[in-house]
């Protein structure tokens, strides 16, 4: 009797003063919030219906417009035109581009054969003289990944010099593949051996190295006399882009 009396006069007192729970309250403010998303929602619908019913009437306005210009085209328009109908015409004759890139085919049969007198010629001058033939860029049909170069025969190869102390100062590296097979020498004493090699390993180093080098290389003739046996492919003299003394 006396717990139902007390909870009573709890009833009565909430009521008297106008107090809701806490949960009621919590309920109420959750409900304001989803009413004012609601509100917010349809106001942008509506706006955005507004924005579309105003942009369909001035796009057929201006089809009226174009219309009693006296267009044939009798279509509504619709958003905008693609690319192409906005580019304007070309007028007048149409000429053809006067410069095309040319590439190389792989089995070339345009090579002539190159004669190189190298005595008195500086090694790395001449190898990159020799390397640019090997490879074509003498060329206009220049095609990185086709073997587009010419044949090189060199002659009086032991008479190359080289600038400064190199002849004996320069060290080349050579190894055999095996354990302690390393190999070096210098330049008098590979002069002495096998002076070919000189102007070879210098080419060797300014070509791709990748099959396509090693097939360039294999277009290069170099005889340490002033004769060769290549006299039936009538070779012709190059001349250097650089003087002797530079």
């Amino acid at each position: 009797m006396v717990a139902k009396e007390q909870t009573t006069k709890k009833a009565k007192s909430t009521k008297a003063t106008g107090k809701a729970p806490l949960k009621v309250a919590v309920k109420k403010t959750i409900l304001h919030k989803k009413s004012a998303k609601a509100k917010t929602a349809a106001l942008k619908q509506a706006s955005k219906s507004k924005v579309r019913l105003s942009r369909a009437i001035l796009r057929a306005e201006k089809a009226d417009k174009k219309n009693e210009k006296g267009n044939t085209d009798k279509r509504k328009v619709k958003g905008h035109a693609p690319h192409s109908s906005r580019i304007s015409p070309v007028v007048g004759p149409v000429t053809p581009l006067a410069s095309q890139t040319l590439f190389a085919p792989k089995e070339n049969s345009d090579r002539n054969w190159i004669l190189v007198d190298a005595a008195g010629h500086t090694v790395g001058r001449l190898a990159s003289e020799i390397a640019m033939i090997l490879r074509g860029k003498n060329k206009a049909v220049f095609t990185p990944n086709n073997d587009a170069g010419d044949f090189v025969v060199v002659i009086n190869a032991d008479k190359v010099k080289f600038k400064g102390n190199k002849e004996q100062g320069k060290t080349y590296n050579y190894h055999s593949g095996y354990i302690g097979g390393l190999k070096t020498f210098t330049p008098a004493e590979m002069r002495d051996r096998n002076p070919t090699n000189i102007l070879r390993w210098a080419v060797h180093g300014m070509v791709p190295r990748n099959p396509l080098g090693r097939l360039q290389m294999k277009k290069l003739k170099i005889y340490t006399g002033a004769e060769h046996p290549h006299a039936a492919q009538n070779p012709v003299t190059w001349q250097p882009r650089y003087s002797k003394n530079s």
